[in-house]
């Protein structure tokens, strides 16, 4: 595991020897020196000098060390080294001519030995042996235990007193060892030694790791309090002391959120005096002619923070006023500017948002309104006070949804030859990447507790099997090392990646001697972006990505002092890589950043930075060892993949009125829309050039919207000519889901499917019995789905997969839309919520409340997205040649009025009916429009809830027809894009919900 060290030092006693022998060529030599020689057992040979003819019987004038120049016989061997306690290996090398090679005994004068420590132990004293004139090897070495040097300062802080210091058990008496005693350094102790129990302390719990010397007395807080003062960890010394200071646990206090909801005319229905500790509850109320935003009741939390999403009272909008709601306000801050004015919140519009005191803003400071309706930001950001750490249950518990979502992802382990290099096959999975900080401020004892939490990271990852994955890991101090090389390794399965952690654990000591004392981040990052760059190399090559995702953590004691800015390296790593962006974990045991300073408050910043600013990606913990014991008792975090309307990272569609179209577009991001299925010809060919044409153009149907695990929805001009009149028919086609990029080549079926993609035949096609294929009205179909299939080894045919007839799973690349009017959907939910629907509403007023609210054109200014796999560039309107997009397109789309519809359609001598509903692009200068290859696919709204900041999307419309993809048209005087026409989704629920239950 560690053979590149042995090779390393051999390439450098080889350099040091190397300088020895050519100092012994030139005549330099120490003068004759007869006590020293004594000293190490050693009787000198007969003294001469180079160049005079004092030697006799065949013997030549050499240095021989002490002994100065000597009279040699060149005959004399010597035996092997002698053996070194806590060494098994050495390196014995020899000149021969002008290089130095390997020695193999018999060992000649002037051939060299050097000892290689075991793991764990470093050579502290080199004697550099040679084999002398008289048989025998000059030198001493000496393997100790890796262990930090005596640390004066920390000596004294922790009241220490240390023993005689030493490097071998040799040099102790009355039956004492040598070994490491904290700051202390290598001292003779009693291995055993009894320190006692530990003080007790006031609103914590004691739990002891280790035995004898080194036992430590862990202190944890009881919930709700944190350490404000003293050790959080103490331990068992020499001296049969436990070094420290007990620490205070002090209870954690929320500020007063009253002043906030006041800046809104807003206040606190039960409200009463402070101070407020972790379980108090307020409920927020806002006058008449107001409505409240944000959560209507909030708790104070363990972390000092308020419970749910920041509130602010917004006024009633005047007749025609287009603007977003009040973003509301921070607890601890204040809308800053651009909260005033008849104009304020319009769309366009700024606002900025700054906190009071010692709190420091996480989140945007300053926002936009944007056209849909929404703040780029989400609205208020939090001001968190940075004195108080993470609940260790409450953070154990947030890295385990963390953990689940990338188990999800581990490849199964292969039964032939380990898995490629991440340059080779480059097959999807995950990628994951430790950066582990190795600074001099990070004690031994921490450093182990790190050690061991990534440890058991790897587990949970494995989900309790031996998945693998490929990973990286770099150490950093001063300097970073990458100790383990994701470009150069092959998969690791969890048994192995765990083995490299304890390797380290050994070696740590050796290891830290190479990356010197300070902080530099920037530096880890570095060598972290090399690793990440040959991997979207291969994405590129390989159709535009495949669904690996990649996790970076970082592990960390404090700020960076040394180097680049490394919260920029993170911004710019994110930015480089935007389409599957590497997502940043910043996991801290900070103690500096919790104070009330400039300094502390710029510390904490970027730590949060290192996890991309991400809040549920950042973990500010007291120490390492409280994640490492909580990590184990959280009962794993199943995601609910079933809940309908959950879209993946959307990115810019926030930030623009168009991210990409489906008509000449940017691709959408890697599980951007998990509902989204893709219907192709059947091929069964038997050889794998029929397999090539799986996905081809010619094979490419459209597309379809999963609506729940046996059922999907599209458009019915896709299969109706195809009717022959029985049903053999209905099953020559396949769908598939989890596909966001297109096979292309041989290359892609043989090695880089989408590990995530599933494909199902079709059992059932059933189209709706007014559908009329000239005018394209009705224009909607419900596929049922058969047998799961997947390509055998070979790649040259499609086998079935045993027990999944008719059921797909759903999965975080593969997951429902909400339709209106079905049970369970978040619209009704929402209405619900804002009290739109009756309590005494029966379904078919429910599902016309639905209805009318996913059609309402002032709903979010107008906007939907299409998705598909559509044509790459405009055509002519006669032109019906498909050329399907290599990736998942994604356009955003403003619904149109039916009669300004009409007066295209007029122009085009086509029927516009009322099931049917138009939209063009949403940008007046890029035409986004559904094409040929889209069909069957998805038009869809987003519902976003302000009150607690979470979306989810509804289908109301399935693409239908148009003429000329992305082309403008002069209609009434204005040179207008052309509508895609689409079918009015909702008008059809009630025939979708009878043919589900009919069949």
């Amino acid at each position: 595991m560690f053979s590149y060290q042995i090779f390393f030092l051999a390439c450098l006693v080889l350099c040091l020897l190397n300088e020895v022998y050519t100092q012994n060529l030139t005549g330099t030599c120490p003068v004759r020196n007869q006590i020293d020689a004594a000293a190490v057992g050693r009787r000198c040979r007969k003294a001469c000098h180079l160049g005079v003819a004092r030697c006799k019987n065949g013997r030549v004038c050499l240095c021989d060390h002490e002994c100065g120049f000597s009279c040699i016989n060149l005959e004399n061997f010597c035996p092997p080294p002698p053996n070194l306690l806590n060494s098994t290996r050495i390196i014995i090398t020899r000149v021969h001519g002008n290089s130095i090679i390997q020695a193999e005994a018999p060992y000649r004068y002037n051939d060299r030995a050097r000892y290689i420590c075991d793991a764990g132990f470093a050579l502290i004293q080199d004697g550099n042996h040679m084999c002398h004139g008289r048989r025998g090897w000059t030198g001493t070495s000496i393997c100790a235990r890796n262990c930090g040097q005596y640390d004066p300062v920390l000596v004294r802080r922790r009241g220490m007193v240390c023993g005689t210091e030493c490097h071998v058990d040799s040099q102790c008496s009355n039956g004492l060892q040598c070994l490491c005693d904290g700051a202390c350094g290598l001292r003779c102790a009693n291995s055993t030694i009894n320190c006692g129990e530990a003080p007790q302390v006031r609103n914590a719990t004691l739990q002891y790791t280790g035995e004898g010397l080194g036992r430590v007395a862990n202190y944890i807080c009881d919930s709700g309090f944190y350490r404000s003062s003293g050790s959080y960890a103490r331990r068992c010394t020499g001296a049969g002391t436990w070094d420290g200071t007990s620490p205070t646990c002090t209870r954690v206090e929320c500020p007063d959120p009253s002043e906030a909801i006041g800046m809104t005319d807003g206040y606190i229905a039960d409200w009463v005096g402070g101070p407020y500790y972790p379980g108090q509850q307020f409920t927020f109320e806002c006058p008449s002619g107001y409505r409240l935003i944000g959560s209507p009741v909030r708790s104070c939390q363990t972390n000092g923070r308020w419970s749910g999403v920041p509130n602010a009272c917004d006024r009633q909008r005047r007749t025609g006023e287009v603007r977003c709601s009040h973003p509301g306000i921070p607890v601890n801050g204040e809308l800053f500017s651009g909260g005033r004015g008849r104009n304020r919140f319009s769309v366009g519009s700024t606002v900025t948002f700054r906190c009071h005191g010692r709190y420091i803003l996480v989140g945007q400071a300053v926002q936009t309104c944007m056209r849909f309706l929404q703040w780029d930001g989400q609205g208020a950001p939090q001001c968190i006070d940075p004195i108080y750490p993470d609940d260790p249950r409450e953070a154990a518990q947030r890295l385990s949804e963390n953990t689940n979502r990338i188990s999800v992802h581990m490849s199964t382990p292969s039964s032939g030859v380990g898995g490629r290099s991440i340059t080779a096959d480059h097959e999807g999975g995950n990628e994951i990447y430790f950066l582990i900080d190795f600074s001099r401020s990070v004690t031994d004892e921490a450093l182990d507790h790190s050690l061991k939490f990534a440890q058991k990271l790897v587990t949970r990852f494995s989900g309790g099997t031996n998945k693998t994955a490929h990973y990286g890991v770099i150490i950093f101090a001063s300097h970073s090392k990458v100790v383990l090389d994701s470009r150069k390794n092959q998969k690791l399965n969890s048994t192995k990646i765990i083995a490299y952690f304890k390797g380290i654990f050994k070696d740590k000591k050796a290891m830290r001697d190479t990356v010197g004392g300070g902080t530099n981040t920037g530096a880890a990052l570095q060598d972290l972006r090399k690793m990440l760059g040959i991997s979207y190399r291969a994405d590129r090559i390989n159709n535009g990505g495949n669904n690996r995702q990649r996790h970076c953590f970082i592990l960390t004691d404090g700020k960076s002092n040394e180097g680049e800015n490394p919260v920029k390296m993170v911004k710019r790593m994110e930015n480089d890589f935007k389409q599957n962006p590497p997502q940043f974990y910043s996991i801290t045991s900070c103690t500096t950043c919790r104070g009330n300073t400039l300094e502390a408050r710029a510390e904490y910043t970027q730590l949060l930075g290192l996890a991309g600013g991400k809040l549920e990606n950042f973990v500010q913990i007291e120490n390492f060892y409280l994640l490492e014991q909580y990590i184990d008792q959280v009962i794993d975090v199943r995601i609910d993949y079933g809940k309908c309307g959950q879209a993946g990272d959307i990115g810019s569609i926030k930030t623009r009125a168009r991210f990409g179209r489906v008509l000449n577009g940017e691709r959408a991001v890697d599980k951007a829309w998990p509902w989204q299925g893709v219907f192709t010809t059947k091929l069964d060919g038997g050889n794998f050039r029929q397999i090539l044409k799986s996905y081809s153009t010619s094979n490419f149907l459209g597309g379809g919207s999963l609506i729940n695990n046996q059922w999907v929805l599209t458009a019915a001009h896709l299969f109706a000519k195809f009717d022959e009149g029985d049903d053999a028919w209905q099953r020559n086609y396949r769908v598939t889901f989890g596909l966001y990029n297109r096979p292309i080549t041989r290359s892609h079926y043989r090695n880089r499917l989408d590990p995530t993609m599933v494909v199902y035949n079709t059992e059932k096609i059933i189209y709706h019995p007014d559908f009329d294929d000239i005018s394209l009205d009705n224009d909607i179909a419900l596929v049922k789905l058969g047998q799961q299939v997947k390509l055998d080894p070979t790649k040259t045919s499609w086998i079935n997969v045993p027990n999944t007839f008719g059921w797909v799973n759903f999965t975080d690349y593969i997951r429902p839309v909400c339709l209106p009017c079905m049970p369970n959907n978040c619209l009704n939910s929402y209405l619900r919520t804002k009290g739109r629907i009756p309590a005494n509403s029966n379904q078919k007023q429910i599902c016309d409340i639905e209805t009318a609210a996913v059609l309402d054109v002032s709903n979010n200014q107008n906007i939907a997205v299409v998705t598909g796999f559509g044509h790459e560039n405009e055509r002519s309107d006669n032109d019906l040649k498909l050329n399907a997009s290599a990736t998942l397109k994604q356009g955003v789309l403003k619904l149109m009025p039916h009669a300004t519809c009409r007066d295209f359609t007029n122009q085009w001598g086509t029927d516009l009916t009322q099931r049917m509903v138009c939209a063009p692009s949403a940008n007046d200068t890029v035409g986004t429009d559904a094409c040929k290859g889209d069909s069957g696919g998805p038009l869809i709204r987003e519902l976003y809830d302000e009150n607690t900041r979470k979306s989810c999307w509804i289908q109301m419309g399935i693409v239908s027809w148009g003429y000329g993809c992305g082309k403008k048209t002069m209609v009434n005087g204005v040179n207008r894009f052309r509508p895609g026409i689409f079918t009015k989704l909702p008008l059809f629920m009630a025939w979708v919900n009878q043919t589900m239950e009919g069949n």
